[in-house]
């Protein structure tokens, strides 16, 4: 049982909700005042299922966004019999700096950054393999991610994502400065020899260029008041135009200060939040104690 289930169980016994597993502990059952809900994974029943599926398809999302003139993350989406001459027009604007990623992956797997051809081709080939479809995108230089949670199209959570990026003191290895950027992820870790190498004083290392709590990055929360209310804005803008009750916005700040609509997760996952923030487990049993609520109204 996962954090977030745990969390659960603990809200649903303060409410006196029934709580029972089905298909394998994926999904939740529900009961109170003769009533029946059911959560499946991160996945509450207050969004509209379709706008819901839209969501968790990356291109499908980019093209109904950018209908609606919100800024959105650019991808284009590929299938098993796609033009490889239609790639390498597409790619050739953006220098092969691509990534290629699952049309409807989560948590930064199935993702690759390409700087050639052959490799973009690679990839491909590669996702499409076990893959319906696959979206291709320029790579964003960025200056940081950030995450909007909203219930009722109101902003409950906020904070930021920082890729995990360390900067060498000439005493310790690569793998004690990453454990103490995210000790939750890389105390898991069995370092690999490049791991033990210890960097010289202000040398820099980039464990992962994706800023997923999943993959080592940590949540911080952001101080620069005007960049916060244009993000958490736009987060809401989003929630409203697709009519959408209980998600997770992510937005990406570039380095030239643009904003936009990286990805909307219909189902909301706070696991990595509650373990690497102190207050983590106390602000996400608020905002689910609240989702819960509202699927019993």
């Amino acid at each position: 049982m996962n954090p977030v289930q745990k969390l659960l169980n603990e809200i649903c016994s303060e409410k006196n909700i029934k709580v029972n597993y089905v298909s394998k502990d994926w999904v939740m059952v529900l009961q109170k005042d003769n009533k029946t809900k059911y959560i499946i994974g991160y996945k509450f029943p207050l969004n509209n299922h379709v706008v819901g599926q839209i969501c968790d398809d990356k291109y499908a999302l980019y093209d109904v966004l950018k209908n609606l003139n919100i800024p959105v993350a650019e991808y284009h989406i590929l299938f098993k019999n796609y033009s490889k001459e239609e790639v390498i027009t597409y790619a050739k604007q953006y220098n092969y700096n691509m990534v290629v990623k699952s049309n409807t992956g989560t948590c930064g797997n199935d993702m690759y950054h390409t700087t050639t051809e052959s490799d973009l081709f690679l990839y491909i080939d590669k996702l499409l393999s076990k893959h319906y479809s696959i979206s291709i995108s320029p790579y964003y230089d960025i200056k940081n991610e950030y995450r909007t949670i909203l219930l009722n199209k109101q902003v409950k959570l906020f904070y930021g994502k920082e890729k995990p990026y360390i900067i060498g003191d000439g005493i310790k290895t690569i793998h004690k400065l990453l454990c103490e950027f995210n000790h939750y992820y890389f105390n898991k870790i069995k370092p690999k020899e490049e791991l033990n190498k210890i960097l010289a004083s202000n040398e820099k290392y980039e464990y992962n260029w994706q800023f997923n709590l999943s993959k080592g990055a940590r949540p911080f929360y952001s101080t620069n008041e005007i960049l916060n209310t244009k993000i958490q804005e736009l987060a809401t803008k989003v929630a409203k135009e697709l009519d959408l009750n209980f998600i997770s916005v992510d937005i990406i700040e570039l380095v030239t200060g643009e904003l936009l609509v990286l990805e909307v997760n219909s189902g909301v996952m706070m696991e990595n939040f509650i373990e690497l923030m102190p207050d983590g487990k106390d602000k996400a049993k608020s905002i689910y104690s609240a989702a819960i609520d509202e699927i019993f109204k």
